[in-house]
């Protein structure tokens, strides 16, 4: 299996550059014989990287540690849904399974354009092969997943070190694969612009097929990144769910970016305007996603998440310039096309908040990438490297959030070209009451600042802005075709899902923004140092420590305190935070215990003990649930905005009977 894994590795890099050469020929002489050639090579090339990881599992799932990969990243104990994700877990098999992504997205994406975009897709084939050509050369030549031990292929160790025990959590094995889904995904709409702009099809043809796999891959990288977060909050210990840690920021990056080209080309095709800012953004989130990529796996930063220290540095940096020179080549090359077909009017106007909006993005993504960049800069600089914390990115971000959130409200509300005060004045009133009355009810809970007052405003001001168009929306709809309200909505969102959907994703934003300023704003914690039976007390709650126990299992020992929770004099959980401590590596692992509410959780964490106390550190944390449910209903916003729209059924009586008013209503 090591020799097959191997073959079918370098014959996959043959295969690759087969593709490309095979495409570039076809598309550049128009020949669709070598263009198909290169279409089934691609294909051919899933089915033997999905082989070569067939291959990788079978020597983990088999105990084969005389293999290097399965050596340092399994074990005998180790449960079997752990020895399958070690896959991903180390760095050679991480790779192995973003060049099978890639593959997967490759093959979906030539077989989806088998009879359409026929231009763009000898282009588009080409650069999905290159860049599956350079993950295939880092695996045959620098990180081989079947590189043996020195001892050889007979025999091997009884054992192997096992995956990292931070990595053995659920959230672990859902968490790395949405991301991979998320980054490789980004592929997709940069093949497509540089198809397009190779072969000078600028028309919308490539437009709508970029902007699927770009709200694709958000979805993903959404769910990705906020797995990540439930993964620190739960695993970690500290009581948070982000702490501005690099490789949370390589996540990050993209994700914004690709949030930005999602607003701005609606604006390009409405109005024919940011041709060229839209091929940036899309060569920016490529970049981003490799970037993301290389500063993980290359060791230079230090981080929880981060692999060893390595030698693809120098790989990442040379792919990450070439791909950047070749796209920015193009989109300069094609600048005289991709000029703008109307001029901005007025700043007050719809397409002037979107780029607004883009601006903000992209500031904060500057923001992030400089942060996280910076220790690696001062360290080549100085020789010695400075970390940039959590304070630096919340002083320079939390402002431009706040834009960002209050132009969420804005935007749907201003009319495009020019905004009147006619608009103002009845589009704007109720979001504002509703921003003012959230405003006040929050002033009332006490203990707020300046910023997180300015948030909760916001919230109320978004999300009234939100129900405002849903309810103008049905009640325009009742007219035209006469039904329930609640029929109305339903139909009116199924006949423009990008616009509702897009609704949906801002409502589950407010969600967020809320319980981000609500953990922020109000939690508190305290340590707690008490003795055997002994008790105390954090804000609404008492507590009673029972008494400190011990477990072995197979892998590790168990350290438990099992604490009874009252609230009013009544008992309502018994919380048991532990400590694990593993075998092989003999390091702590932190198990907290949650008790979580809509309205707070309460987080409790076992520091540490000696022979008369035991040290617990206390958390309330307020409304963190609504992170989790916000990002939920803005993933469920986004896949309802990929299906397709319901078209209307209207009835000749209902045609003939419109108002004008109805009538501006739709062309508004």
């Amino acid at each position: 299996m090591v020799e097959l894994g191997r073959y079918l590795l370098l014959g996959a890099l043959v295969l690759t550059v087969y593709a490309t050469f095979a495409a570039i020929w076809g598309g550049w002489r128009r020949h669709i014989p070598w263009v198909r050639s290169a279409e089934n090579a691609v294909v051919g090339n899933l089915v033997l990287l999905l082989s070569a990881a067939i291959c990788l599992w079978y020597l983990l799932l088999t105990d084969q540690f005389q293999v290097e990969y399965v050596f340092a990243y399994s074990s005998v104990n180790q449960p079997i849904p752990y020895k399958f994700t070690a896959l991903w877990g180390g760095q050679s098999g991480s790779l192995l399974f973003w060049a099978l992504v890639l593959g997967i997205f490759s093959a979906v994406a030539i077989l989806q354009n088998r009879n359409r975009n026929r231009d763009l897709i000898p282009w588009v084939t080409a650069v999905l092969t290159v860049t599956s050509g350079f993950f295939l050369l880092l695996l045959n030549f620098a990180t081989n997943p079947f590189d043996l031990l020195p001892g050889g292929p007979s025999g091997g160790p009884p054992d192997g070190q096992g995956l990292n025990p931070l990595l053995q959590n659920w959230y672990m094995t859902i968490h790395p694969p949405m991301l991979y889904l998320g980054y490789i995904g980004l592929t997709l709409p940069f093949a497509f612009s540089l198809g397009a702009l190779i072969s000078g099809r600028l028309d919308t043809t490539w437009i709508k097929t970029t902007r699927r796999w770009a709200l694709i891959s958000w979805c993903f990288l959404t769910f990705g990144i906020t797995l990540g977060g439930m993964w620190a909050y739960e695993e970690l210990g500290w009581g948070g769910y982000w702490a501005w840690d690099p490789v949370e920021n390589a996540s990050f990056m993209p994700w914004l970016v690709a949030t930005a080209f999602l607003h701005s080309i609606m604006i390009t095709e409405k109005k024919g305007m940011l041709k060229m800012w839209n091929f940036i953004l899309i060569l920016l989130s490529f970049e981003l996603s490799i970037f993301g990529t290389f500063i993980t796996r290359s060791g230079v930063i230090s981080s929880v998440h981060s692999f060893a220290l390595s030698n693809l540095g120098p790989f990442f940096v040379i792919f990450l310039t070439f791909s950047a020179v070749t796209g920015l080549f193009w989109i300069f090359y094609r600048a005289n096309e991709l000029k703008s077909e109307l001029r901005m009017r007025s700043f007050l106007s719809r397409e002037a908040t979107f780029l607004l909006n883009n601006w903000l993005f992209v500031s904060i993504c500057f923001a992030v990438f400089w942060g996280t960049v910076f220790p690696i800069l001062s360290e080549w600089a100085t020789g010695e490297k400075i970390t940039v914390a959590a304070p630096f990115f919340n002083k320079v971000t939390v402002p431009l959030w706040l834009g960002l959130l209050v132009l969420t409200g804005i935007c749907p509300l201003i009319a495009w070209r020019k905004a009147s005060l006619k608009n103002f004045r009845r589009n704007f009133i109720y979001p504002i009451i509703g921003g003012l009355l959230a405003g006040s009810l929050a002033l009332v809970a006490g203990g707020l600042s300046f910023w997180p007052l300015l948030f909760f405003s916001g919230a109320g001001f978004v999300g009234m802005t939100i129900l405002f168009e849903f309810y103008k929306g049905a009640r325009a709809r009742q007219v035209i075709r006469p039904s329930s309200f609640f029929t109305a909505l339903s139909d009116l969102a199924n006949m423009n899902k990008r616009r509702y959907g897009g609704f949906v994703i801002h409502a589950g934003a407010v969600l967020v923004f809320i319980g981000i300023t609500a953990s922020s704003a109000f939690n508190i914690e305290q340590f707690f140092s008490v003795p055997t039976g002994g008790q105390f007390a954090l804000g609404d709650y008492s507590f009673e420590f029972e008494e400190l126990r011990e477990r072995k299992d197979p892998e590790k020992d168990v350290i438990l305190a099992p604490v009874k929770v009252f609230k009013g004099g009544e008992q309502i959980a018994r919380l048991l935070p532990q400590k694990h401590i593993h075998h092989k590596s003999q390091q702590p692992q932190t198990e907290v215990a949650i008790r979580s509410g809509f309205k707070e959780d309460l987080y409790m964490v076992l520091s540490g003990w000696d022979e008369s106390t035991v040290t617990f550190h206390v958390y309330i944390n307020p409304l963190v649930i609504w992170i989790w449910i916000g990002v939920a209903v803005m993933v469920l916003g986004g896949v309802f905005v990929l299906l397709p729209d319901r078209k209307p059924v209207r009835t000749a009586s209902a045609a003939l009977t419109k108002s004008a008013g109805e009538l501006k209503h739709e062309a508004a």
